[in-house]
């Protein structure tokens, strides 16, 4: 009596930067091509400003960083607030004095420590700027407004999360 093993189909290997999907991989995995483009590793779309949202993109941001990790934050629309001087906009400010008295870094804590951060890029919208009815002269220093085009420009090889 013969037992089957059944087919056994070989591993797939993965090229260092593929160019494209390695054949054999489910079309929902998508192989992502490292570019020239600043060599950005982490994109984090800001397009709200909700405190716990605003809050935690800080922390993946601060935290990719201290990892050397090069990180794009780009906020659109309400998400400008996160790039704010006064913090112009920013729902649930409240939440902040929470955070600090459990002895979580706060966000103005967690910027400061992004614009200190070589490996972190701070970049909102121009039209987002405009649809919230602020200048340039509301945002912090070391903030870039810019559009879309530089955003995707400096960030199309990155993994991307928004929040």
């Amino acid at each position: 009596m013969s037992i089957s093993t059944g087919s056994r189909t070989p591993p797939v290997s993965f090229p260092a930067h593929p160019a494209q999907p390695p054949v054999g991989v489910s079309g929902l995995s998508v192989a992502i091509p490292q570019g020239d483009a600043g060599g950005c590793e982490l994109a984090i779309m800001i397009v709200e400003a909700r405190y716990e949202r605003l809050h935690a993109a800080f922390m993946l941001a601060v935290t990719a960083c201290a990892l050397g990790q090069q990180v794009v934050l780009f906020g659109m629309g309400a998400g400008v607030a996160a790039f704010c001087k006064n913090w112009d906009g920013l729902e649930q400010p409240e939440r902040d004095a929470a955070r600090q008295e459990a002895g979580i870094a706060g966000l103005d804590d967690l910027r400061t420590a992004l614009l200190d951060f070589e490996e972190a890029t701070l970049m909102v919208c121009d039209s987002g700027l405009k649809a919230v009815r602020l200048t340039e002269e509301a945002l912090v220093a070391d903030v870039s407004c810019v559009g879309l085009p530089t955003f995707l420009d400096q960030t199309q090889a990155a993994r991307l999360a928004v929040f």
